[in-house]
């Protein structure tokens, strides 16, 4: 018999007493039962806040995105436009300009994402639906700019 399984075994059935041996075995295995409960915890907590996050962003982010390799922005021609919107899967194409901006207000400032778009911007998106108050009609008949302000 394998002489390591054998000690074991018998310290393990063997009768329990209050010595050293079992006192600080009992610390270790609750020791690792809290760590490995805890550790549960905050994983649990960070997928739920992961889920939580992407929610808040799907409302507004359209499912397929094509973004510049570099620079700002480029430009599609009348042709490559045709194109785009002749693919079978495509429902509706909406072009944004998307930059960062600083906004001053009060002697402080603050770093925001300002986003121009266009009329099929709500047929990409579902931007409406976080909207608690208002509504969101960039594009009414007068002839001054709108914006919608989020948080």
């Amino acid at each position: 018999m394998n002489f390591p399984l054998y000690i074991a075994r018998r310290f393990f059935f063997s009768k329990k007493s209050s010595n050293a041996v079992n006192i600080i075995s009992g610390i270790s295995v609750l020791g690792i039962l809290v760590g490995t409960a805890a550790l549960i915890i905050v994983l649990s907590a960070f997928n739920g806040l992961e889920n939580l996050v992407k929610g808040f962003y799907n409302s507004f982010d359209p499912e397929l995105k094509v973004l510049v390799e570099k620079g700002k922005y480029f430009q599609l021609d009348e042709a490559q436009k045709q194109e785009l919107a002749s693919l079978e899967n495509v429902k509706a194409i909406s072009y944004v300009l998307e930059d960062r901006a600083l906004f001053g207000f009060r002697d402080k400032e603050y770093i925001a994402t300002l986003k121009g778009v266009d009329h099929n911007f709500t047929k990409v998106t579902a931007i409406d639906s976080g909207i608690y108050q208002g509504v969101f009609d960039l594009f009414e008949e007068n002839s001054f700019p709108s914006c919608v302000i989020g948080a």
